[in-house]
């Protein structure tokens, strides 16, 4: 059974999930992930449109079952409204005892891809790798992500968020030179993460 702890800083919830074979005083790798609209609310409600918390929860074998899963949830309209206090639990799972700094990973979906790119772009020293689903962001930015390496997913279909954003940060991440990847899934609209989280080679290159 996978241990999950409810916790708060600075008026931001978040879930806070465990390895499946957790040894205290061992570091493990890290995903500070942000969720998208549908997971907004206060309480830890069901987080609407992501299957990141059942994927670790139910699928034991999943790759994210070997680290640390840090789930915020969004207690307004959108991440922007308390962005001050996102970046401080940021940097609070950075330093805490269990992160394997050299393995601190961003990952969001939607809304929560506007997000963070937008952490990456604060505080881009503390990322390695990052997974963003059907988000976009400020890519004249994108220079300042140019040492992270960055997986980004579309769904080709996308009427919520067109796909033209990925392309434009993908597009400005390499030509900074960054280690960037993009994927149009050509028969996707903008539930594109269920098939980009249920990858298990890339998530296994996540946490590698």
């Amino acid at each position: 059974m996978i241990r999950v702890d409810q916790l708060e800083h600075k008026g931001i919830h978040y879930l806070l999930c465990y390895p499946k074979d957790y040894q205290e005083g061992k570091r493990y790798p890290v995903m500070f992930h942000l969720h998208g609209a549908g997971g907004r609310g206060v309480g830890f409600k069901e987080f609407g449109d992501s299957n990141i918390l059942k994927m670790i929860v139910e699928k034991a074998d999943s790759p994210l079952s070997k680290g640390f899963c840090v789930i915020p949830q969004c207690g307004s309209d959108t991440w922007f409204d308390h962005f001050s206090e996102l970046l401080s639990l940021c940097m609070l799972v950075y330093n805490a005892p269990y992160t394997d700094k050299n393995r601190f990973n961003g990952s969001g979906i939607s809304m929560g891809g506007y997000g963070i790119y937008q952490v990456m772009i604060s505080l881009p020293d503390l990322f390695n790798k990052a997974i963003v689903c059907c988000g976009g962001g400020m890519y004249w930015d994108a220079f300042r992500m140019k040492n992270i390496q960055i997986r980004i997913f579309h769904g080709k279909n996308d009427e919520v968020v067109f796909p033209e954003e990925a392309k434009r940060m993908f597009t400005k991440l390499k030509d900074v030179g960054a280690d960037a990847e993009l994927t149009i899934y050509p028969d996707c609209d903008h539930n594109c993460w269920d098939k980009t989280y249920s990858n298990y080679e890339l998530l296994e290159w996540f946490f590698d």
